[in-house]
């Protein structure tokens, strides 16, 4: 996962909880912060400011820190870089930086295609909204960037999906009285962690931001740039695969 010099330090740090050695992975890892910062300030209105998304990256960096585990068989940068940017995005939502300009701008592209949508069946181009919109092409490309901005934002949870359930409790086995007597819940997260590490990094990403980091699937599918029946799709597959997985384990 690490090379053997990090691996030390993450095994030294997780079992003591050494701030020294919190902050010597915090410098080691600022780099994520920068590439995170870089690439999500392009969506931004120049109202904000490259070094507040900075300072708010970095104490999500540091949460991250905190809060992973070495057993999740997944690279830290991997964990760490949704982590980060899911931090800048719930610190913008609370401070509703939203200009009331790009709020009026967005209302108006809403009900341009709205309308355009029922006058042409669903069909049209960018042309005719700006002309719709009297205001020209660039134009219309630089509002459709300050509103994916704004779109990172929209992530509120779905009222009926629910992630207070354990993954073993989502798995089923053909039997289930076996489990119950002879697998201890402990040992019974063992072997799911196990099964887990052999999942694709992307897909063991996924299955651990939702289950032990409480995410819904819309809020990993706009942190892993995949659309959210994507991640229900990857969600419902890896259940299968992970049922026959510990199936076998249980059973071996």
């Amino acid at each position: 996962m690490q090379n053997t010099n990090s691996d030390h330090i993450w095994q030294t740090y997780k079992a003591t909880g050494n701030p020294e050695l919190r902050q010597e992975l915090t410098l080691q890892y600022l780099g994520l912060v920068k590439y995170v910062v870089r690439k999500m300030i392009k969506n931004y209105p120049p109202a904000i400011e490259e070094k507040d998304l900075y300072h708010i990256g970095t104490l999500g960096l540091v949460e991250a820190l905190e809060r992973f585990n070495l057993e999740y068989g997944i690279k830290f940068e991997t964990y760490a870089i949704p982590r980060i940017k899911g931090s800048i995005i719930d610190e913008l939502r609370k401070l509703d930086w939203i200009p009331r300009s790009l709020r009026s701008k967005t209302n108006m592209y809403k009900e341009k295609t709205v309308e355009l949508e029922q006058k042409f069946g669903g069909s049209f181009t960018d042309a005719e909204v700006s002309h719709g919109l009297g205001i020209n092409e660039d134009d219309l490309n630089s509002w459709k960037k300050e509103m994916n901005g704004l779109n990172m934002l929209s992530l509120d949870k779905p009222v009926d999906e629910s992630n207070s359930q354990n993954l073993y409790d989502m798995i089923e086995v053909e039997d289930d009285s076996y489990v119950e007597n002879n697998i201890e819940e402990e040992e019974m997260r063992k072997i799911l962690l196990e099964a887990i590490k052999q999942l694709p990094e992307k897909t063991r990403l996924a299955i651990t931001l939702y289950y032990y980091e409480k995410l819904t699937f819309k809020e990993i599918g706009q942190l892993l740039n995949v659309s959210e029946s994507r991640i229900s799709q990857i969600h419902s597959e890896t259940m299968a695969k992970l049922k026959k997985t510990i199936t076998k384990m249980i059973y071996a």
